[in-house]
């Protein structure tokens, strides 16, 4: 493509004579070969994000229940459970008032990271009855939607740079969600991410 590129504009500068054109092309030419120049091998945070999670070893189901919190701010663990094929556990605290399920994103399931980095700059239309956010709290990025009218809260994070979370809180805005959820409770799945 860059030849091709390189060939047209050859050609307009035989064609054309004029000193005005020639200046033209010739920065042209100097622009595709810096292009050319640069490494090709530079990644995006996110491609350094999901070739980092390609080369970890997904934990086990055993690992993932032994790292879930036990409490959550003081709220008690109701029930836990876990997807071992989507390398997923979910548990409910203080009467399902808080639900969390966390997903490891290392090895093939990468692509959650991918979806939920890449959709980031993406916000939805609030209404009156739905609000949506992405905000990024305490140095991790959220997402978040709010049911004005059952006053109930959904947020995801991506914790880590390996775990995908996501958040349920009823009788809760997004703001008491994240209050909430004590992120100390993750330290178990930040020390399997070393």
């Amino acid at each position: 493509m860059k030849n091709i590129l390189k060939s047209i504009i050859v050609l307009l500068l035989i064609v054309s004579c004029n000193s005005e054109a020639k200046k033209v092309t010739d920065g042209l030419l100097k622009e595709i070969d810096r292009m050319e120049n640069e490494d090709p091998s530079a990644t995006t945070e996110l491609e350094k994000i999901e070739n980092e999670l390609l080369r970890k070893t997904p934990l086990t189901e055993e690992e993932l229940l032994q790292a879930f919190p036990k409490d959550l701010s003081g709220l008690p663990l109701d029930e836990v459970s876990t997807l071992p094929n989507l390398q997923l556990v979910s548990g409910k605290f203080s009467n399902g008032k808080i639900s969390i399920s966390i997903a490891d994103a290392a090895g093939y399931n990468n692509s959650i990271a991918s979806s939920f980095l890449g959709n980031y700059g993406f916000v939805n239309a609030s209404s009156e009855d739905r609000k949506f956010s992405k905000i990024e709290r305490d140095g991790i990025k959220t997402s978040s939607e709010y049911d004005v009218s059952s006053n109930r809260a959904e947020m995801w994070l991506f914790f880590d740079n390996r775990y995908y979370i996501s958040l349920t809180g009823h009788d809760m805005n997004p703001e008491e969600l994240w209050q909430a959820f004590d992120r100390n409770a993750l330290n178990g799945y930040k020390e399997m991410n070393k």
